[in-house]
């Protein structure tokens, strides 16, 4: 992909700096780094510029992420990528309708998804594979993204190194599993299994009192049909974030203290060598 020109990217600056929910150009200013450039392509889609999301974004494409990339703050570059590619398959959806175009976006971020073997700050891993069967589906592959889905209730976890928020029992492929049934039993308008599907959904979601009360104002509902709605609602909020990093304790924080000052130590050395 061509790279930006410096007005291009001072343009697409300004516009997220004065916006109504701004970032800083000092933390997304720098071009060379390509996760500011995901973060900038990322927050245009959010304020609806989609060519200028779609042209940032595209020099991110072909990125290959460090998968052993697991910062103590901010988002890994493996989850930036992952991102990115939602968004591009997003973007690609939009403009052209085509689930050929848009599906091989959403099988790269799953991909990645599987293979990165630490918490996600902000990427709903679930929810990507989700979109993905969605547009299975929609490609006239309905049995076999259906399959898949099955195939994840009667499997271990995809992806068992990752720390969800609740332990084993959280698990957001076995919960999506079960909405993309629900929603296919909706079609057949048996409201009643699509009620049951997303009940068994909630055995396997994260700990929140908000989700509680919301999930148990759904199943008061009068009819299955308003049950199902409003059941399906519920999954569209986050309640609570389905991945939480472990807190270090102080020997941890010590030790990677400790790391860094061998890491800057062994830096100057080469420098001065050189």
């Amino acid at each position: 992909m061509e790279a930006l020109s410096r007005d291009e990217w001072q343009g697409y600056l300004h516009k997220i700096e004065t916006c109504d929910y701004p970032l800083p150009a000092s933390l997304i200013g720098e071009y060379n780094d390509w996760r500011n450039r995901s973060t900038v392509g990322r927050m245009l889609l959010i304020l609806k510029d989609v060519e200028g999301a779609m042209r940032v974004l595209s020099t991110v494409r072909y990125i290959k992420p460090d998968m052993n990339d697991a910062p103590d703050w901010g988002l890994s570059e493996a989850e930036h990528k992952t991102l990115c590619l939602r968004d591009l398959g997003e973007i690609v959806w939009l403009l052209t309708g085509q689930t050929a175009a848009a599906l091989p976006f959403f099988e790269e971020a799953h991909q990645i998804c599987l293979a990165y073997k630490h918490p996600f700050r902000s990427a709903n891993r679930g929810r990507i594979w989700l979109r993905r069967l969605e547009l299975q589906k929609a490609a006239g592959e309905k049995e076999k993204a259906e399959a898949e889905a099955q195939n994840v209730l009667q499997a271990a976890p995809l992806n068992e190194a990752v720390c969800w928020a609740e332990g084993p029992a959280v698990d957001p492929y076995r919960f999506y599993a079960y909405v993309f049934l629900a929603t296919l039993a909706a079609e057949k308008e048996d409201y009643k299994k699509g009620c049951e599907l997303l009940q068994k959904a909630y055995e396997h979601f994260p700990t929140a009192l908000a989700a509680e009360k919301a999930v148990g104002e759904a199943l008061g509902r009068s009819t299955e049909k308003e049950r199902y709605a409003a059941l399906l609602h519920c999954t569209e909020i986050q309640f609570v974030p389905w991945e939480k990093l472990p807190v270090p304790d102080v020997a941890e924080v010590r030790r990677r203290q400790y790391q860094r000052y061998l890491e800057k130590e062994a830096a100057n050395t080469k420098e001065q060598a050189e």
